[in-house]
């Protein structure tokens, strides 16, 4: 009953963000004839969709359901309330009125069809029940409710002669969460032959937990205040019951929509909270957009990963090798790759580049949008494929002012997808080797001004995670140090200098730029304090759709910050006074790029400096200093996220070399301070070139100035400008020790 893909696979890369998940469960087969079917929850087409899967993958609605008004499907499960083989569908609901909360379906043989018998809510007002949740073993249910209390509720069902038949119910809740403001969730799991009801509720970052026991349901077993480490929005439909460590005892599979997973459990010292070994697995979290494919290879991953004992009982050596690729990016000799870029077929193309150079026969079909492949013998082994893939949203009419008089540009309004990924080519008789994943995820952080004239240079000091750059575009100088944090090992401390060789002046102002990649926490100050309260934001809080953003934290920033959410992301900061230059700060998060422009008025850069700091268990701190001469004063501040794809794969993750200590000089030119306008309208973008500037490379570029007024900064740190690398190697000086 295992479906297969057509010979040559289509891998479908969508990078969008929606507002609604999609909860899948199955496979069953209802109707016996063979295939997959599964239950879709808060999919596009209706709330519950019941679908059949063909040989090919593809999907066949069998039966849909979408209830009248404003109520909304909350959760489904299934259980066999009559005892005669064949599950029935439960679901809950919520709405503003009174309504039918829990509802039966029961399946006549071709489709599910309602049972007339259901719990309806009676009470109005504050006293409407407004459930959660749903969680189910055998015929035991649990429903976390909102309201009128919060609290979970314990009860049987049972159908007889068709009647719905609820024992009474069990109410249990605790003052941990009694006293809070989250929403609340529920579950079921069972330890040494005893059932537990968990109730918890996350806040910011900490998630309030209390247990109970179903045989003693006097007694609360444990409660407590655990930490999510930067985890956010619980998916309720999708936590479930799992022994995970295979030692007889459940626990519970917490999963959010950030890509963690965390496993409660219940321990003779009380309650543990670890993240599970499915954690940014993508087995959930999918979008109410998310095709066929995209849902297949989440079921087949499920199964791979033991969730679920096999599709059906079929064995997994059935799936054919074209869907073999979709699973693991294995491609084996005889397989076509035919990867299809575009995320949706509304997007407009604009441009396509390769950040690498791509294996022999290797090609882009413009006509198809695709990148298209036959492996040969020569390409056993590993091949890296990263390219840079252009998006036009629409265009903007730019005006402004020369010499010659008025002047009017069309500006494309760019969405830029960058994608790297390694593919294991396989040999028909020899199995391929095992192999590790580590996605390249790159920190950077960069300087843009026209106070940089020719009488200096910046000297890098380092090591060789980090790679620097020196541009020059109309006189705008950018000068930046990146790093790609996936090559600094764990529990090791990299850092980099980079500053100019003029004397250091006798007045500094600091920016500091902290983010904890694990906890999702940003923190920026300025030394001397430009005011003394200290601000906080978070995103989330705003705007729910915004939880991918990081709790940002400020000290000594002007008072006048607020947080408002825009069309591309989020501002923090406003102002209508004169800028002299930009700062671009940018952190890998899960499949997201977090980017940070300050724009500001101010002296001259001095340094750069910083360091990465790489904990035991893989997470990642990143600290950034710029130094400025004598004052720094920020005037705009906008943050937005990137989709990225980071699906990389590499042999051996213990070959990776320590890093190695190394110097780099760059050349840039300094200039009296000139106040630079932003000409570049918010939400606005530069088209990314074809070609991009490595990042092991040193170039100074000095561009066409046509078209563009001196004194203007209109470039912006989304996409790269267009680069021309300069083929003259500088020596390499010595530094001169810093007097400090």
């Amino acid at each position: 009953m295992l479906f297969r893909s057509s010979g040559c696979s289509l891998i479908f890369i969508c990078g969008f963000l929606t507002a609604g998940n999609l909860y899948v469960l199955g496979t069953f087969d209802f109707n016996q004839n063979g295939k997959s079917e599964i239950l879709k929850l808060g999919g596009l087409v209706a709330q519950l969709e019941y679908v059949e899967l063909d040989t090919n993958g593809n999907h066949h609605t069998l039966w849909q359901y979408s209830p009248e008004g404003d109520i909304k499907i909350i959760d489904a499960k299934f259980s066999d309330l009559n005892q005669d083989g064949i599950e029935e569908l439960i679901i809950i609901q919520r709405s503003n009125d009174k309504f039918e909360w829990l509802k039966i379906f029961e399946w006549n043989g071709q489709e599910f069809s309602s049972n007339d018998k259901s719990i309806k809510n009676s009470a109005s007002g504050s006293d409407r029940v407004r459930p959660a949740n749903l969680a189910a073993t055998s015929n035991l249910f649990a429903v976390a409710m909102a309201s009128p209390s919060r609290r979970i509720d314990l009860f049987t069902l049972l159908l007889k002669d068709g009647v719905l038949e609820k024992s009474e119910t069990l109410t249990q809740s605790s003052a941990i969460v009694t006293n809070g403001y989250g929403p609340v969730y529920g579950g079921l799991f069972s330890r040494n032959g005893e059932t537990f009801a968990a109730l918890m509720s996350p806040e910011g970052n900490m998630l309030k937990t209390s247990i109970f026991s179903i045989s003693n349901p006097v007694e609360e077993i444990a409660s407590d205040i655990l930490v999510m480490n930067g985890a956010r929005i619980v998916l309720g439909p999708d936590i479930q019951a799992f022994d995970e460590n295979k030692d007889g005892r459940e626990e519970l599979l917490v999963p959010f929509a950030t890509g963690e997973v965390y496993v409660l459990a219940l321990s003779d010292s009380g309650i543990t909270f670890k993240e599970s070994k499915f954690s940014r697995g993508g087995l959930f979290g999918m979008k109410s957009t998310a095709g066929e494919v995209e849902i297949n290879n989440t079921i087949l991953a499920r199964a791979e990963n033991g969730l679920y004992d096999s599709i059906l009982g079929n064995p997994r050596s059935a799936i054919s090798d074209s869907l073999l690729l979709l699973v693991s990016d294995t491609l084996m000799l005889g397989d076509s790759l035919n990867l299809f870029l575009l995320p949706d077929t509304t997007a407009t193309f604009y441009s396509f580049s390769w950040r690498t150079t791509p294996p022999p026969g290797m090609w882009f079909n413009p006509n198809a949008y695709q990148i298209e492949w036959v492996p040969t013998r020569d390409h056993l082994g590993i091949v890296d494929v990263s390219y840079a893939l252009n998006i036009r949203e629409r265009e903007e009419l730019v005006s402004g002012e020369d010499e010659l008089g008025d002047t009017h540009h069309i500006h494309p309004v760019l969405r830029a997808h960058d994608s790297s990924m390694v593919i294991l080519v396989g040999d028909t008789i020899k199995p391929p080797e095992p192999f590790v994943l580590i996605p390249p995820r790159f920190h950077r952080v960069s300087v843009s001004t026209k106070d940089i004239v020719e009488n200096d240079r910046f000297v890098f000091e380092g090591e060789t995670p980090f790679s620097t750059s020196s541009v020059n575009i109309n006189g705008v100088i950018s000068i930046g140090v990146s790093a790609d944090l996936s090559t600094i090992k764990h529990d090791k401390t990299a850092a980099f200098n980079f500053k100019s060789s003029a004397n250091k002046p006798d007045s500094l102002v600091s920016l500091s730029l902290v983010h904890d990649l694990d906890s999702n926490i940003l923190y920026g100050s300025i030394s001397p304090a430009l005011d003394t309260i200290p601000q906080s934001f978070d995103p989330e809080g705003l705007n729910t759709n915004l939880y991918l953003f990081p709790e940002y934290f400020f000290e000594g920033f002007p008072s006048s910050m607020s947080l408002d959410s825009i069309d591309s992301g989020i501002t923090l900061l406003t102002s209508d006074n004169k800028i002299s230059g930009t700062i671009s700060f940018s952190s890998p998060l899960h499949n997201r790029d977090h980017d940070i422009t300050i724009s500001y008025f101010g002296g001259r850069p001095y340094a750069i400096r910083g360091n990465i700091n790489v904990k035991e268990n893989g997470s990642h701190k990143t600290i950034t200093e710029i130094d400025f001469e004598s004052s720094f004063s920020p005037i705009l501040m906008d943050a937005w996220l990137t989709p990225v794809h980071r699906d990389t794969f590499v042999f051996h993750i213990d070959s990776i070399p320590d890093t190695l200590k190394s110097k780099v000089e760059f050349r840039s030119f300094y200039s009296p301070a000139a106040v630079l306008e932003d000409e570049t309208p918010p939400g606005s973008s530069v088209p990314a070139t074809n070609e991009s500037l490595p990042a092991d490379t040193t170039a100074i570029i000095h561009n066409d100035t046509t078209s563009v007024r001196p004194n203007t900064l209109s470039i912006t740190p989304k996409t790269p400008p267009a680069v021309v690398l300069d083929s003259i190697k500088a020596p390499k000086p010595s530094a001169p020790v810093d007097s400090t």
